[in-house]
């Protein structure tokens, strides 16, 4: 657990994490791309659809750390990719909610 994740959000490029609602409210409010790679099954299932929907962001399970890796290694060398995600999370967060 830590007190300064909003800290290391605005600090980071992509966010990898699992599907909490909160954190991916966080990372949308501060048009963080997000990668998605485990859910509470019924409980958190529908939040991968929300990013993924959203635009700003995949899922790539846990099980599968090098399908992870290539993916964001992807996004991080492409810069117009990057900011379409930034810029599609931007536009599903609420920083003021």
């Amino acid at each position: 657990f830590v007190t300064r994740m909003a800290e290391y959000m605005v600090a980071a490029d992509v966010l990898v994490s699992k599907a909490g609602p909160g954190t991916i409210a966080e990372a949308a409010s501060l048009s963080l791309p997000v990668m998605l790679t485990s859910f509470l099954p019924g409980q958190e299932e529908g939040n991968v659809d929300y990013v993924i929907d959203g635009k700003f962001g995949a899922f790539c399970s846990d099980t599968d750390p090098l399908g992870i890796a290539e993916e964001v290694s992807a996004w991080m060398l492409d810069d117009e990719k990057l900011a379409t995600l930034s810029k599609a999370a931007k536009s599903n967060g609420n920083p003021n909610a």
